[in-house]
């Protein structure tokens, strides 16, 4: 197999300041087309640790993606500095210089020679195109081995893997006549980790050898699949030999796989049935609507919601009874179906979902303790309400109730269909 890793470098990342969140975009793709990712490395905006970072990945891999470090200041020093490594030299590039001056004029600004800088690159790399930034992609091969060195900006990262980067690896890959590793990702609700662990037995039943993994979230636990393979028809093959042994156990919490989660499981299945949905939301505060909106064309399928946080809005805005909340308190079976009837009448909406809870840290009682939430689910011909315990951390209990509140609409959508 061909073993890649990812090297970052920017203080910013070290510190924490900015979220890495090239690598696992670069370590997906990468993935997806048959390469081993091995290392995944941070470091600061350093010469001589940059350098050893290299020699020790190097050693390990075949090949190496650079992010991060080619601007035009001082502390942007990837590109100085793999003209060291690999004992090369900066030469004028003409394509670059062009492209920066219709880049600079078509905004209305003057190139400094700062600017002008980032037109001289390494003599052996090979450039590779920018159209989104100011500083090219570059690539070096070297003893067999593969280096490129892309902008930290993500847009511009982006860009250059679709644009050339994918594309030269999978030639990479092809040509080397290798084994590759392939992985699938399978979504399911409804069922905890270890119940799932139960119903699939011992890896060792499986028709094709494998890695196999459980990756619970708060919606849902997802399984990992992975098969060392000679090409991708091979691999494909082997996934779905098992594929299908799992599907005869554990077929009715499927709900979808890789990128198809659960989220856009639900949202196929409200359009394919031209059905719509709202939602009343209290203490995750728009994160249910968040999530049902994070697919292009939701508006066919999400009219939208109220976030109801005081008692005030439940009852002046979404028509809570004030008997109700004085009675049972607004954290109740009663209020949240209160919340989801009159959420879906006020949109003229097929479903729906109401979510009131204490998220914490502060806000409960005995009888009501934090963690505590009831969501309810409203369609024409009924309207029902779950009470849930999740525990004490104010953004676990968010993210757990917006993942309840999507596998109840997805158990009843799938109940529709039976």
């Amino acid at each position: 197999m061909v073993n890649l890793s990812i090297l970052t470098i920017g203080d910013e990342i070290c510190i924490g300041q900015i979220a890495n969140t090239n690598s696992a975009y670069i370590a997906s793709k990468c993935t997806a087309i048959g390469f081993n990712v091995l290392i995944h490395s941070i470091i600061p905006d350093k010469k001589e640790i940059m350098i050893a970072e290299l020699d020790r990945l190097m050693k390990l891999s075949d090949v190496i993606i650079i992010t991060g470090g080619l601007g035009p200041t001082e502390d942007d020093i990837t590109k100085a500095t793999l003209c060291e490594y690999f004992n090369d030299k900066l030469e004028f590039h003409q394509p670059t210089f062009e492209f920066l001056e219709k880049w600079f004029t078509s905004r209305g600004r003057v190139m400094n020679d700062l600017n002008k800088s980032q037109a001289y690159l390494p003599s052996e790399c090979k450039v590779l195109r920018n159209i989104h930034g100011t500083a090219p992609g570059m690539l070096f091969e070297k003893d067999g081995k593969i280096v490129i060195s892309l902008p930290g900006v993500p847009k511009e990262m982006k860009f250059i893997m679709e644009d050339s980067v994918l594309t030269y690896l999978k030639n990479t890959l092809r040509n080397k006549k290798t084994d590759i590793v392939l992985f699938k990702t399978i979504h399911t609700t409804g069922i905890f980790e270890s119940d799932l662990a139960l119903l699939i037995g011992s890896k060792s039943n499986f028709p094709v050898e494998c890695s196999f993994a459980y990756l619970p979230s708060y919606k849902g636990v997802r399984l990992r699949i992975g098969v060392n393979c000679q090409d991708l028809e091979d691999g494909q093959e082997k996934i779905k030999q098992i594929e299908s042994y799992l599907m005869d156990k554990i077929s009715k919490y499927v709900v979808g796989s890789d990128s198809d989660d659960i989220v856009l499981s639900v949202s196929n299945k409200l359009r394919q049935k031209n059905l719509t949905v709202a939602v009343a939301e209290s203490c995750t505060g728009g994160l249910l609507g968040a999530n049902l909106t994070n697919y292009s064309g939701s508006s066919d399928i999400f009219k939208g919601g109220i976030i109801a946080y005081s008692n005030e809005i439940k009852i002046e805005i979404l028509g809570v009874e004030k008997a109700t909340i004085n009675s049972f308190g607004a954290v109740s079976q009663q209020t949240a179906i209160e919340m989801a009837k009159n959420i879906r009448e006020l949109f003229k909406t097929d479903f729906g979902i109401s979510i009131t809870g204490i998220a914490g840290p502060t806000g409960g009682s005995p009888d009501k303790p934090v963690g505590t939430v009831w969501i309810g689910l409203a369609n024409e011909n009924e309207v029902i309400a779950k009470m849930f315990k999740f525990g004490e951390d104010r953004e676990v209990n968010r993210e757990r109730s917006v993942g309840a509140a999507i596998a109840m609409l997805f158990e009843k959508l799938t109940e529709r269909e039976k």
